[in-house]
């Protein structure tokens, strides 16, 4: 079949299309059947009601490529044909050997009156292929809303997922398109059809990490429009910031700075051991293409943002985490039990969140003291972890060895601090510069 497909969908040279026929002529099935006059008509765009006369049996006959003459007039836009062979009697609920029926194929080549004359046939709107795509899905990664809203309409249902667990939303973050209008208007007819906004696939990517995973400013853009969690994480135990690490640019890493991602866990460690900045740092220093695997290599910029990104949640944290300290050792300095133990709280729930047993045990350890009334050792433990915590906020994040080593290395002697202290300007440049793509549609949408 696929030699077949190339024979007639490719333009080949004489040598490969000799070899091809070759091929044909070897491997053909003797009881299979082959090409029809009524798919020859199509093909030729001419003498479709004489082949029909001659050939009628052939008006649902599969052919060698796995299509029946209704599925191959649509793809080739032919809505002529397409109007004489349903009023022939075509079934336009027919599936190609990979299960593709013509409303599969209207959609994926977005003709428009292809699916209203398919739909007004009577066509089943959520029939899917072999893969379990729905033309609702196909539409969806076309971010097309004329033909989302036909689909609607004429019954399609927004729950089937596909064999990858994906719903119509998410394929949406597989759209090439950039019309942010668009996507919003997509989104928008899908969730008040009844999609999930916090739909998990089989990796656990909601569409909103989906959209990162996948590059997709526009689509990410109008998920948090429809105002989607930004604080979910996949089966991988991976946070908005993993997928920003390894698949962003520059002008989504932008976006992403702007958003308010108070309570992620900047240290959050994947399955595979890795926090997000670990990402960021194997990905710039991979040496070729099996090492980024399907992960892209950050320039300059992008690693920058992604610092500037990085630090500002991490810092937020810290932030956060130093103030109930202050407020533990306030509480310890009146000698208030009660209150002491109350922010202590805070920090033990915020540690677990995050995964990190080692200070869940030591916070717990001080609460051991703090309920014995060891308020000189609780002290001395607390302004000793408030002490790191605040020199840790000082230390800019590129000064931190990741799992994978220093993001930036220097061959002159000079510390990371020393040499990136040049590129505040730059930063702050970016940090404008993302406003503007926030702020000015029109300029993003060029």
């Amino acid at each position: 079949m696929a030699a077949t497909i190339s024979l007639r969908n490719y333009k080949l040279n004489d040598k490969q299309t000799y070899l091809i026929q070759k091929v044909l002529r070897l491997s053909r099935d003797i009881s299979e059947v082959a090409m029809t006059k009524v798919h020859e008509a199509i093909l030729r765009c001419a003498d479709l009601p004489e082949a029909l006369q001659e050939q009628p049996w052939a008006i649902n006959t599969i052919d060698d490529t796995g299509d029946s003459p209704l599925i191959l007039a649509t793809q080739r836009n032919q809505f002529r044909s397409m109007e004489y062979l349903i009023s022939a009697g075509a079934d336009v609920n027919q599936q190609s050997y990979k299960g593709w029926t013509p409303l599969l194929a209207a959609v994926s080549t977005e003709n428009v009156e292809s699916v209203k004359l398919l739909l007004k046939s009577k066509c089943n709107v959520n029939m899917c292929n072999e893969e379990g795509t729905t033309a609702l899905h196909w539409a969806s990664m076309k971010a097309n809303p004329e033909l989302i809203s036909l689909l609607l309409a004429a019954g399609a249902s927004v729950k089937p997922r596909n064999i990858y667990g994906d719903t119509p939303l998410h394929s949406l973050a597989y759209s090439t398109s950039a019309n942010h209008e668009d996507i919003e208007a997509a989104t928008d007819m899908l969730l008040v059809a009844g999609s999930d906004l916090e739909a998990r696939n089989n990796l656990g990517h909601t569409p909103f990490l989906l959209s990162i995973h996948h590059n997709k400013l526009e689509c990410t853009r109008g998920l948090v429009k429809s105002d989607c969690s930004v604080h979910v994480f996949n089966d991988y135990s991976q946070n908005v910031l993993h997928p920003a690490a390894s698949y962003a640019s520059l002008e989504l890493l932008w976006y992403l700075s702007v958003l308010d991602l108070s309570g992620i866990n900047p240290y959050q460690e994947d399955s595979f051991g890795d926090t997000p900045f670990d990402d960021l740092v194997r990905n710039s220093h991979a040496t070729g293409e099996w090492d980024l695997g399907d992960s892209r290599r950050p320039s300059l910029a992008e690693q920058e943002a992604f610092v500037e990104l990085y630090q500002g949640v991490r810092d937020q944290a810290l932030q956060n985490d130093i103030q109930n300290l202050e407020r533990v050792l306030g509480a310890l300095q009146e000698q208030d039990i009660a209150v002491s133990r109350e922010h202590l709280a805070i920090l033990v729930e915020t540690e677990k969140r995050r995964g990190r047993e080692n200070l869940v045990s030591w916070y717990r350890a001080v609460d051991k003291r703090i309920q014995h009334a060891e308020w000189e050792l609780a002290t001395e433990d607390i302004e000793g972890h408030l002490l790191d915590l605040q020199e840790e906020l000082a230390t800019p994040v590129w000064e931190i060895p990741s799992k994978y080593g220093y993001l930036w290395e220097f061959d002159d002697g000079e510390s990371a601090s020393e040499e990136v202290s040049g590129s505040e300007d730059r930063s702050e440049k970016l940090y404008d510069s993302d406003q503007q793509v926030v702020h000015e549609d029109d300029a993003q949408a060029a």
